[in-house]
């Protein structure tokens, strides 16, 4: 059977091009900031004095007045309740301006607390905690920002995003390399749960099977266990590279075969002897991004190879 045009076009666009959620902010994140708002500002007291109530004050005057608007809710004498009531049920874009202005004011003011005043009226999470959860929350609600710098910002504005991660995915997709596509989405997921290793483990799997999937379209001769290392050398073998950017292949495959695959070697791979062996994040972002843009190279040499 021939896959029309339209049929194509339907499994491309119903397939995620990024792992990411920009518009929409669940109830569950909003209830989860809502938590955060109030550990990390306090309660208001009977007679709305002191830094709480001075900072819900400024944070409801000035919100009001930048969207246009009397009041955020009905309780004109509680601008706290206001507040996080608007974060509740407004629509996620003047939310995520909220979310902006509010951390933004919670770092500078309560980060300048004197110990002795970080309790007052119930504060039990400092400005940095504070901060860390809402970063920790936007990943396991797959909600692409991050509150860096003092400022609120999109996931695919940052370069390796848009130029890697986000082609990675579309291109997989656009020319059915469907295993691999489902298995780096995998790797994002497990990354936003904080599932590290198994993380390491799916990037390298996706990268495994878009090279396992090329050899197989392109009838090259290949075992069906064969590990990275294996199928770089059946590609470089199959001249699947120019010959004229050989030495960029050549320091391609030193990269690979002693980066990501040893990573993942060395780590989830085998078994953790008696401690276990905790991964830096920064370290699994490392590895997803690799991932990334040597598939959008792979795949790319493909498309190329097909028009041939």
């Amino acid at each position: 059977m021939f896959e029309l045009y339209s049929n194509r076009q339907n499994r491309i666009l119903n397939k995620p091009i990024d792992p990411y959620e920009y518009d929409n902010l669940s109830e569950k994140i909003r209830i989860q900031i809502y938590h955060i708002l109030k550990s990390s500002t306090g309660q208001l007291d009977a007679e709305q004095v002191g830094p709480t109530a001075i900072f819900w004050k400024y944070i409801h005057s000035t919100l009001c007045r930048e969207f246009g608007l009397i009041t955020l809710g009905e309780n004109n004498k509680n601008p706290y309740l206001n507040c996080l009531t608007y974060i509740l049920n407004a629509d996620s874009n003047n939310v995520l301006d909220c979310i902006d202005f509010i951390f933004h004011s919670i770092e500078e003011t309560f980060g300048r607390l004197k110990p002795g005043e970080a309790n007052y009226n119930g504060i039990t999470q400092n400005p940095k905690s504070a901060i860390k959860e809402l970063n920790t929350r936007f990943k396991e609600n797959s909600i692409g920002y991050q509150f860096e710098n003092g400022q609120l910002v999109r996931i695919d504005s940052q370069y390796i995003h848009q130029e890697a991660v986000k082609p990675a995915i579309s291109l997989l997709g656009n020319n059915n390399f469907t295993g691999a596509q489902d298995e780096f989405l995998k790797a994002h997921e497990h990354y936003r749960n904080g599932m590290f290793k198994e993380s390491i483990t799916e990037a390298l799997k996706s990268f495994e099977s878009t090279m396992k999937t090329i050899c197989i379209r392109l009838n090259w001769e290949m075992n069906t266990g064969q590990t990275a290392s294996k199928l770089i050398e059946t590609l470089v073998k199959n001249e699947f590279i120019p010959t004229y950017i050989m030495a960029h292949m050549n320091g391609l495959r030193s990269v690979l075969e002693s980066g990501l695959p040893s990573l993942r070697n060395r780590t989830s791979g085998h078994g953790q002897g008696e401690i276990p062996i905790s991964l830096p994040e920064h370290y699994v972002s490392f590895a997803l991004h690799l991932t990334a843009s040597n598939i959008v190279f792979l795949v790319e040499c493909y498309s190329a190879k097909k028009q041939d």
